[in-house]
């Protein structure tokens, strides 16, 4: 049974926090990337056709205000994200996600 639209399960809290995690290490999030780590960390979304659906929970997490678009995105990549105030607000509910990330 799907979530109600806009609620927050853990594709999108590890999707934060590895937003958060590319921030501190200063990379840029965008959709390819944030999907590659997901595969390679969280075994999520393994399938190559799947990274449409991290551009949905992307799109979702801009919409609840946790995540914003770059506005310096440049022509080689199309659209970069970072994490907003409010995002970084609810830190405690991926912060679990982040401590996977950082022993990768």
């Amino acid at each position: 049974m799907p979530k109600p639209k806009g609620t927050c399960g853990a594709t999108k809290m590890k999707i934060l926090a590895v937003i958060h995690n590319n921030e501190q290490s200063g990379e840029v999030s965008y959709g390819y990337n944030i999907w590659q780590t997901l595969k390679d960390n969280f075994y999520t979304y393994m399938n190559d056709n799947d990274i449409r659906n991290v551009y949905h929970h992307l799109n979702d997490l801009c919409s609840l205000g946790y995540i914003r678009r770059c506005p310096d995105a440049s022509d080689e990549i199309k659209q970069c994200y970072r994490i907003t105030s409010s995002g970084s607000g609810i830190k405690e509910k991926y912060n679990h996600f982040i401590e996977v990330l950082e022993k990768a």
